[in-house]
């Protein structure tokens, strides 16, 4: 069976690793002929810190679904353009936003130290920061903390105005996601496995929903701040604690499937 897990909130709750538990049961599941597969917002350079060396070469779905690795083999999946980059850097000077602007190793980025996001960021220092007018080939940008009065002006003037552009508006952190068209980690799964793949998948933002809504079976970690509306058939969603045992206690009983 291939198992496919988010991290952040999924099963790492502290941003800066999965604690040895999950680890050694997710070790197992691999050991007994299941295929792991860790599918991220983070891009590659910033998932490796927080998996276990031996995870390393494990099949990688990073960038919600922009970029994946395989044996340690980065591949690109697609790019914004750079039409509507540019439009997203207009927007960043207009509203002089912090963000996060990534290609497939390097990133350019304006955030504050205080802020969670930057505590990912490079933090094994594995890249270059450059400018933002120095990256070529943009997976994807975060634009943060944003005013809440420009939230929906912003959100809107983004999707009405670009011409690919995958929006994921997290409204309550006053963030947006920003890929190619289409982009998204259910779309990496497709290319990985290929057309109506079976998996079993685990996931706790909006980011996940494409990805849980085509699982074989879903478990969602709970988030109280995401409506569970946007799910297809809630009934086919499995609701998990957030926490170690919770999830510990759901891997285990895949051992026997």
């Amino acid at each position: 069976m291939n198992i496919i897990l988010d991290i952040d909130g999924t099963i790492c709750f502290d941003g800066r690793h999965i604690d040895k538990r999950i680890i050694e049961r997710l070790s197992s599941l691999h050991n007994i002929g299941h295929r792991i597969i860790f599918a991220s917002a983070r891009p590659i350079r910033d998932l490796l810190p927080v998996l276990p060396t031996q995870f390393h070469e494990f099949t990688l779905i990073g960038g919600n679904g922009s970029i994946i690795s395989e044996n340690n083999h980065i591949q690109t999946l697609a790019t914004i353009s750079n039409e509507d980059f540019a439009l997203i850097k207009e927007v960043i000077e207009q509203y002089n936003l912090s963000y996060i602007i990534d290609d497939d190793w390097n990133y350019a980025a304006e955030v504050a130290t205080t802020n969670t996001i930057y505590q990912h960021l490079d933090p094994h220092r594995l890249a270059q920061k450059l400018s933002m007018n120095d990256i070529q080939s943009p997976i994807k940008t975060i634009l943060l903390n944003i005013n809440q009065d420009n939230f929906k002006d912003i959100a809107t003037y983004l999707a009405t105005n670009g011409k690919q552009l995958e929006l994921i508006n997290h409204s309550n952190e006053l963030n947006i996601d920003i890929t190619a068209k289409h982009i998204n980690k259910y779309f990496a799964i497709t290319h990985i496995l290929g057309t109506n793949p079976t998996y079993i998948a685990f996931g706790n933002d909006h980011n996940d929903i494409k990805m849980l809504n085509h699982a074989q079976a879903a478990y969602f970690i709970n988030n109280s701040t995401m409506s569970t509306s946007l799910f297809e058939n809630e009934e086919l969603i499995t609701f998990v604690d957030a926490n170690i045992n919770s999830v510990c206690k759901v891997l285990d009983s895949l051992m026997s499937r």
